[in-house]
């Protein structure tokens, strides 16, 4: 197991999958402000699957063809690609229904917007291998999140919950996520982590990693309505939706 411990960084905003740290993490409302300290979420096939590529990992690059060698540590993908990876290898049924429920070709995965409009779907529409989760309050660490966000290199995002989120003011939810991103929330282990390589295009550390960001809820149905990227980044209003891979006989 790779022993490297990645140091904390300070946000950066914004990329294609607009795309948060080793194992889960809490957060606690202490003086008025968010404090970060340990979790759980043992129970997690998608959780534990995200976690040991994290620690496992010798090498990490965020790129749209997904490229892993898992003997060798290396892992290539984009937020999609980490998602529809992890589910293969911890929740083949819920990888099945979902690619089956997106309507991708054989060998495609689907893009964050097709993974949210399923993730929305899911409490009219229940999937063999998924369960709904209608709030921000329900959200549990292994817990898959998807947006729309359509910009000049983007089309939206896809994330692996880490934490339990913490409430915040204003319908606001602190959270830590699994991700392959080139655009490091707060908090963020790529920074600092030699294993991450740097993509040309942005000159920053890219691929798997985790960092904190806050997702956004209607403060009084629960339901998610959008985010920010890291704790002090611009909140944006998106289609946003989540659903939790569970283990299946």
């Amino acid at each position: 197991m790779n022993k490297f411990l990645p140091a904390p960084v300070f946000p950066f905003p914004s990329a294609r999958c607009r795309v948060l740290s080793l194992g889960p993490l809490v957060a606690l409302a202490l003086a008025g402000e968010w404090v970060v300290a340990a979790p759980s979420g043992a129970g997690s096939p998608l959780l534990r699957e995200a976690t040991h590529e994290f620690t496992t990992m010798s090498d990490t690059l965020y790129q749209h063809q997904t490229r892993v060698d898992r003997a060798a540590g290396s892992y290539r993908y984009d937020c999609v690609g980490l998602v529809s990876y992890a589910l293969k290898q911890a929740a083949p049924q819920a990888w099945a229904s979902a690619a089956a429920g997106t309507g991708i070709a054989k060998g495609r995965i689907p893009s964050p917007p097709r993974y949210r409009a399923f993730l929305a779907n899911l409490a009219d529409e229940p999937q063999a291998g998924w369960a709904a989760v209608a709030t921000a309050a329900e959200l549990r660490p292994g817990d898959v999140v998807a947006w729309e966000h359509k910009t000049d290199t983007a089309v939206g995002h896809a994330v692996i919950i880490r934490s339990t989120p913490v409430a915040g003011p204003d319908g606001s939810w602190l959270v830590e996520v699994y991700d392959s991103t080139s655009s490091p929330h707060s908090d963020d282990s790529r920074s600092g982590d030699p294993r991450a390589q740097v993509l040309d295009s942005t000159g920053r550390r890219s691929g798997l990693g985790h960092g904190l960001m806050v997702l956004l809820a209607d403060p009084v149905s629960g339901v998610l309505t959008g985010l920010r990227w890291s704790r002090k980044a611009k909140a944006i209003t998106v289609p946003i939706a989540a659903g939790r891979p569970i283990a299946t006989p």
